[in-house]
């Protein structure tokens, strides 16, 4: 081989092999970008100062309400138990279930032990937009990151009648704090939340007592605490006021009083409408 035709192919040899090399270090770089899943969705739990809440459970006479325990993996809520409480003794104890919380990448998934298909819709902050369980339809409203309103639609089947039955509310703050709730029933007159805040920092997070119902999380409260159902309140609710829409007789002021430990409250106590003795547990 002449020396001319020796350095054409020497070249020729070169520029095929910086071009195979260009192509495997393209296909290597693309290979690595594609091993990177985007991170899961992570909700901002309430207890953005505080410890995360493990347990909350309610003591002496107690009204309408779930007592709780919770799972966290990765700083997020993944399973919570639920326990009915009811001053029915028929009622108290009578039902529990866990609900087991899976995340996406914008979504969340909701599993119930109780075999109730819930789905939930996130808006444009992570918050619950809209939640379904079964038929039944829960649609929330969100102001400076806090719940302001909600409606629920529930429906029921009875010799082959559909009824629909349906509750809401509109949710209103002060600085940061519950001030007042308006809640209506289907049919009835609206009732009426007054709330004062009382000068502890809400550090835990915590949900006020007595009013799940009218905050729209009566037996779901653990959305809440998964960061699914808006920002706390900045303070802890020191009393609330209710002012019955339909008889006066029912009108009632609660007093709440807290114990704290380690800068965690781990206690809240307070009577009922009926002046009987009630407190609430916490755990970390």
């Amino acid at each position: 081989m002449k020396m001319v035709d020796f350095l054409r192919f020497r070249l020729r040899t070169a520029s095929v092999t910086a071009w195979c090399l260009a192509g495997a270090m393209a296909l290597t770089v693309s290979s690595c970008s594609g091993d990177d899943d985007p991170e899961p969705f992570k909700p901002q739990l309430p207890a953005a100062g505080g410890s995360s809440l493990c347990s909350i459970t309610h003591l002496g006479s107690v009204l309408s309400c779930y007592d709780w325990t919770f799972t966290y993996s990765n700083e997020r809520l993944v399973s919570a138990s639920g326990t009915v409480r009811d001053p029915s003794s028929d009622i108290d104890g009578s039902f529990s279930y866990t609900s087991k919380l899976s995340y996406g990448t914008s979504s969340v998934g909701v599993e119930n032990s109780s075999g109730e298909e819930t789905s939930v819709t996130l808006n444009s902050q992570g918050y619950i937009e809209r939640m379904t369980v079964n038929r039944n339809i829960y649609q929330f409203t969100y102001v400076d990151g806090r719940i302001s309103g909600w409606n629920k639609t529930v429906f029921e089947t009875s010799f082959g009648q559909a009824m629909q039955y349906r509750s809401s509310a509109s949710i209103e703050y002060q600085n940061g704090n519950l001030s007042r709730i308006i809640y209506t029933e289907t049919d009835n007159q609206p009732d009426t939340l007054t709330f004062t805040a009382s000068s502890l920092v809400n550090y835990n997070g915590l949900l006020p007592e007595t009013v799940s119902k009218e905050l729209g999380c009566l037996s779901f409260e653990h959305l809440y605490y998964a960061g699914l159902l808006g920002r706390p309140t900045i303070n802890l609710v020191k009393s609330l006021t209710y002012a019955s829409g339909t008889s006066s007789s029912e009108n009632y002021t609660i007093d709440f009083e807290y114990s704290t430990r380690d800068g965690n409250v781990v206690l809240c106590n307070y009577h009922t409408p009926d002046g009987e003795v009630a407190s609430v547990s916490y755990g970390y």
